[in-house]
């Protein structure tokens, strides 16, 4: 059974392992070339410290390379680190209500995507859930919460796990299997439709599941390989490593297609050709000794990655007989054609100086701006002390990286040629005083500015750089001479690729009096909003994009591929009520609403 997955059954283990000690814990270390160092535990993250079960479970980053983080603790963390120390210095909640969301996942449109475990009451385990989490006022708490899938069979030993898009904005769903290896236990359910296999969500927004694989006991680890798009999912076998004599079937890595059938329950492990229940049955693409547990699957990205690139990353969640506890990397070699194989980099990534064999490593996610690797622990081990609980997040980042300048991909990315100029905005990290987006093509400095917080800059590309087809190569260059990696911008000859018809996305909006320091936290009616500025951030906005309340175009004193500001006008706020804000396109898409409120 999986102690890693912290399902509840799971990890009380009927008494047998989850006894109070000390923690015990050793030195972590990276490998040669990498850092680590502890970006999140109990003295910084509160939540952390509050139980046996209130740690870190799933991860995922947005695209301004914001962390959220699910706890077992039936909640989503924000974990911000303002000063850029490599230290969490922010906690915001921004859901609660969500008991074991063991899978965040963020589409492309920036609506989170998270997988819940009810809880029955006596403490068994109910159904699983996949939930659509949205922040509609863009003041980082989910204000929209809709279930799309429910009733999913999650009462038994395995639950629903994580989640995945593919290239074709699919949603994959892990769900675990109702027993250990087959047969019930008393008074416990038994294997039904949709446990221990891969689903599939074609259609987000109009949800229906359907079955894409089969046979997988618990894929709580799961990851897209960019370079070929291919799921793999990680293969947990059935037993104990307490059960004498183990027989265990060793865990894996399966590389899983539509229509695939991977052994559970009756053919674990290796097929073997003289067991009937190995009909048809595809084995892991790779195997780990017995009871390892591996839990996470991420692939190496970002502008750190280098040589390394795309390489599948592997937490292994239990430390036995000297092993395990750490981050493993593999390269993957063949294809979906010819199938794929994978060949272990050594020394390994990160070993997290575990020893109690129930606490470990649990989820990997990558910075998509930095490129930093966080790798979560999970210590569900009763501590006499509920400080000693080792509820860790760690940074893993190649050495020297934290005095370099990163940038994301500039929005927007592309404009037609001949147009008159483009204001472009890039999310950055460790940008100093003075910072300027450089164009390499150009050989020239750009016009730089601090967007709507210290993590963007914003820069205008002339029209005399937009006069032709081609592409243009960016970078930013901070003052001590600092260079970030590169990312391009094109100017086509035709509508740019993505489409210019591409809908624009409100994250969030605020309201200030004369300087962008005044907040105004609560518009009353009637109040004078001569000097009232509405800002909207987003994605996606195009250079004629117009800021809507109820439906009228405020005038706008800046715009920019990100960010709108305009002006707030007295008929606006001359009667209490709710105002629609919204972002329309040149091309008539129209954005996300955001509810602006006034108050009597």
């Amino acid at each position: 059974m999986l102690v890693g997955a912290v399902a509840v059954t799971l990890l009380l283990l009927s008494g047998r392992i989850m006894v109070s000690s000390r923690a015990q814990t050793l030195p972590i270390s990276a490998a040669p070339g990498f850092e680590i160092n502890v970006f999140a535990d109990p003295a910084n993250v509160p939540d952390f410290g509050t139980a046996a079960f209130s740690g870190p479970v799933s991860m995922a980053f947005d695209s301004r390379g914001r962390l959220f983080v699910g706890t077992g603790g039936a909640k989503v963390l924000i974990l911000l680190d303002n000063n850029e120390d490599g230290r969490a210095d922010q906690v915001k909640t921004f859901a609660t209500g969500l008991p074991q969301p063991f899978g965040l996942e963020f589409r492309a449109n920036g609506d989170l995507y998270a997988t819940s475990n009810v809880v029955a009451q006596g403490g068994a385990n109910g159904v699983g859930r996949v939930v659509r989490l949205r922040d509609l006022n863009g003041d980082d708490i989910a204000d929209d919460t809709r279930i799309l899938v429910d009733g999913l069979p999650s009462e038994g030993d395995h639950q629903t796990t994580r989640l995945k898009f593919g290239p074709d904005g699919k949603l994959f769903v892990g769900q675990g299997s109702s027993t250990d290896a087959g047969m019930p236990a008393p008074g416990r359910p038994g294997e039904r439709l949709y446990n221990a296999s891969i689903l599939r969500i074609d259609d987000v927004d109009n949800p229906s599941i359907s079955v894409f694989a089969t046979g997988v006991r618990n894929p709580f680890g799961m990851g897209i390989d960019p370079a070929s798009g291919q799921l793999f999912v990680t293969e947990i076998a059935s037993g104990e490593y307490t059960d004498m004599p183990d027989t265990s079937a060793p865990d894996g890595i399966d590389w899983v297609i539509q229509g695939g059938k991977y052994g559970f329950p009756g053919c674990e492990g290796v097929p073997d050709p003289a067991n009937a229940s190995c009909a048809g049955v595809t084995g892991p693409m790779l195997l780990f000794p017995r009871h390892l547990t591996p839990t996470s699957i991420a692939f190496y990205t970002g502008p750190q990655a280098g040589d390394s690139r795309n390489q599948m990353l592997v937490t292994l969640n239990k430390h036995l007989a000297g092993t395990g506890g750490d981050l493993h990397r593999f390269v993957l070699s063949g294809n979906a054609v010819t199938g794929f194989q994978a060949t272990e980099v050594t020394p390994l990534l990160a070993d997290f100086g575990v020893i109690d064999p129930n606490d470990g490593p649990v989820e990997t996610a990558i910075d998509p701006i930095s490129g930093d690797i966080y790798v979560a622990r999970f210590d569900p081990v009763h501590h006499f002390d509920p400080n000693e609980h080792h509820h860790f997040i760690y940074r893993i980042h190649r050495t020297g990286s934290d005095g370099l300048p990163f940038i994301g991909r500039p929005q927007p990315s592309a404009i037609k040629a001949g147009s008159t100029g483009v204001t472009i905005a890039l999310v950055v990290r460790h940008v100093r005083p003075g910072a300027v987006v450089f164009d390499l093509t150009d050989n020239v400095a750009l016009a730089t500015r601090q967007g709507s917080s210290r993590f963007e800059l914003v820069a205008d590309l002339p029209p005399s750089a937009l006069s032709a087809e081609r592409t243009i190569a960016l970078e930013v260059r901070n003052a001590d001479g600092g260079r970030s990696n590169g990312q391009s911008f094109a100017v086509t000859k035709g509508d740019p690729m993505p489409p210019p018809d591409k809908t624009p996305q409100i994250t969030s909006m605020f309201v200030y009096k004369k300087k962008r320091a005044n907040v105004i936290d609560q518009l009353m009616a009637g109040m004078n909003a001569r000097k009232f500025r509405l800002v909207v951030t987003g994605t996606d906005f195009d250079s004629g994009a117009q800021l809507l309340v109820n439906n009228t175009a405020l005038e706008l004193d800046s715009a920019t591929a990100t960010e709108l500001i305009g002006q707030i006008t007295n008929s606006m706020v001359a009667a209490p009520g709710d105002l629609a804000v919204q972002v329309r396109n040149s091309t008539g898409k129209t954005s996300n609403t955001l509810k602006l409120t006034v108050s009597p």
